[in-house]
């Protein structure tokens, strides 16, 4: 199987782009799992009229399917409006009823995001190969 260098550029940016963008998911995992424990002894009882556990692992799916478009998606600016509405998201569905988890959400939905999106961008320039310089 023979790719050109646009289908092989293609091939490396998605592969570059799968690696650091499946970070995100686990660390909003660990982090939720991690924080409940630290809220509970800082804040008290975690349920005010209901629980967000369903919230949680909906805005979890979601960062999952965000995370695969991330990837897919070439332009940065579509990037970061797929980010951005996530983020608007869960400040829509945290907010004003539970602010300090919806500081952390939002901090936990964009931050890694961010950081996985500019990890791909570098893995990608690392590894797709420069051309030979023209010599005159």
């Amino acid at each position: 199987m023979s790719l050109d260098a646009v289908g092989r550029y293609h091939l490396i940016r998605i592969i570059t782009g799968l690696v650091p963008l499946s970070l995100p998911a686990p660390l909003f995992y660990l982090a939720h799992v991690w924080g409940i424990s630290v809220y509970r002894s800082h804040f008290g009882s975690i349920a005010k009229g209901f629980g967000l556990g369903m919230m949680v692992e909906f805005l979890l799916q979601l960062l999952i399917l965000v995370s695969v478009l991330v990837a897919l998606v070439p332009n940065l600016k579509a990037k970061l409006g797929l980010v951005g509405a996530l983020v608007l998201f869960t400040a829509w569905a945290m907010f004003p009823d539970h602010p300090i988890r919806g500081y952390v959400y939002c901090f936990l939905m964009s931050v890694p995001l961010l950081l996985a999106i500019w990890l791909a961008q570098w893995l990608c320039r690392c590894c797709v190969p420069t051309p030979p310089p023209d010599t005159p």
